[in-house]
Parts: C-alpha cells; sequence; structure tokens
C-alpha cells in the first residue's frame, strides 16, 4: 500500500511536469520529442487520466482494507468516518477535474477545425490546470489523513484533526 502511495506521488509530480508543458506548447508552438502539441496534449491526457484513476483507487482499496480491519478486529466504527469524510470530499473534486482535463483535450480538436477560438481552449486549460493544482493539494492532505488514519488502527491513537481537508 506505501509502495502505490509513493508511485502516486511520483505519478502526480510527472503529470504536473506533463501539463505545464503542454500548456506551454499550446502558447509557444514549440515541439517536444517530436511531438507537436495535440501529440503531446494526448500523451499528457492519457497519463494524467490514469494517475488519477490510481490515486482513485488507492483511496478506494485502503478504504477497504480499513473498513475490514475494523470489522476484523472488532474497533471503533466511527474510525471509517472519517474515512468516508476524506472521500467525499476528495472525490468530487478530483472527478470534476478528470471531466475538466478531458473537455480541454476534446476542444483542442474543435480549435484545430476552426471551430472554436484557441483563446477560449487556452482560458479552459488555465482553469483546469488551476483547479488541477487544487486537487492535487486535497490528495495531499488525503494521503496525510489515511496514513493518520492507518497509524490509529496500529498504534491505537486518536486521530489528529489539525490536517483535515479544506
Amino acid at each position: 500500500m506505501w509502495s502505490l502511495m509513493i508511485i502516486s506521488y511520483l505519478f502526480m509530480a510527472i503529470t504536473f511536469i506533463f501539463l505545464i508543458l503542454t500548456g506551454m506548447q499550446g502558447y509557444y508552438q514549440f515541439q517536444i520529442v517530436q511531438a507537436n502539441h495535440s501529440q503531446f496534449a494526448l500523451l499528457s491526457s492519457i497519463f494524467y487520466m490514469f494517475t488519477e484513476t490510481l490515486v482513485m483507487f488507492y483511496f478506494i482499496g485502503s478504504g477497504v482494507a480499513i473498513k475490514k480491519t475494523i470489522q476484523d478486529y472488532n474497533l471503533d466504527v466511527n474510525i471509517y468516518e472519517d474515512v468516508k469524510k476524506t472521500k467525499m470530499k476528495l472525490f468530487p473534486h478530483l472527478t470534476l477535474n478528470m471531466f475538466l482535463i478531458g473537455l480541454v483535450f476534446i476542444l483542442g480538436g474543435a480549435v484545430q477545425t476552426g471551430r472554436m477560438p484557441g483563446l477560449v481552449h487556452g482560458m479552459l486549460f488555465n482553469m483546469a490546470f488551476i483547479h488541477f493544482i487544487y486537487v492535487t493539494l486535497l490528495q495531499h492532505r488525503g494521503f496525510k489523513e489515511n496514513v493518520e488514519i492507518i497509524g490509529e488502527l496500529v498504534n491505537g491513537k486518536p486521530i489528529s484533526t489539525k490536517n483535515s481537508l479544506a
């Protein structure tokens, strides 16, 4: 489970770099490894969707493991409420951001065919990228809370409430 969290962080960093490069490529029209903007945007979008799906499955899988541990050892059921709160704060933003990044990629085709101005596409990308940064911060807080919950299960210590999701 820890390795999956570390891989998630690594992939989130790579995604951040890919999205920055894709955005810069759209504004300045340069190639990366002989890939034009639309080709690199496809790679970035696929890698982004894979990363965010991996993060979602981490939280789903760890939530199932925590729930099973609580049931197996007859622990306080309220611990699982913290897991649900974390997911309820993270998943709507995560899903919205996946929609926005996918929409930006699809609308890139509308820009290429002249059906939509590039300015609208660029503004939507900026909005989606800023939201991506916010979602990344939420994911980090969610990982921290998850580790605290697991620590409570293992050590029997109460969860610190100072690092709750915003």
